[in-house]
């Protein structure tokens, strides 16, 4: 470009048909949030359940407090997968992990009646155990942890149909 030939210059239309800079309204931007069709969702439901259990109790303080605790329950499980599969992991002992915890806390306690903290102890160690080897199978194999955690609950399957001879 020689010193004699001068710049295009920008049309003032064309600046005003930039998206970066123009002013965009607070509904608009609410509209491109994936969280609003979320809380969206959650409305509607709560909406048809509301219309549905009319008269049933299910929104009284116990019904409340009846299924909250489920939920609670149910989250804190998800929030581990959640985690995992932020990840990039998928792990198959978190579902064995809950019987096996109840397992080991049932059992201990009514049967051997062993007080009740020290079976939750038991569980959580075992638990903690069993974690911590298919962390270490996963870290020195570098297998997904989808197929060490199949492979360990294979294992523990094979294991108790073992015969109590052998």
């Amino acid at each position: 470009m020689s010193s004699t030939e001068t710049k295009p210059s920008v049309a003032p239309a064309a600046a005003d048909k930039d998206e970066r800079i123009q002013r965009v309204s607070l509904w608009k931007r609410a509209l491109n949030r994936p969280e609003l069709g979320a809380l969206a969702g959650a409305v509607l439901v709560l909406a048809f359940f509301i219309v549905a259990s009319s008269g049933t109790g299910m929104f009284t303080p116990a019904g409340i407090i009846n299924f909250l605790e489920v939920a609670a329950q149910l989250g804190i499980i998800a929030t581990a997968a959640a985690l995992l599969m932020i990840g990039g992991e998928f792990d198959l002992s978190i579902g064995s992990m809950i019987g096996l915890a109840g397992i080991l806390i049932a059992i201990p306690a009514v049967e051997y009646g062993w007080p009740l903290w020290a079976a939750i102890l038991l569980a959580f160690a075992c638990a903690g155990l069993v974690g911590w080897i298919n962390g270490n199978l996963v870290n020195k194999t570098g297998l997904p942890s989808f197929i060490v955690t199949l492979g360990f609950c294979s294992f523990c399957v094979a294991w108790r149909s073992v015969p109590a001879a052998c």
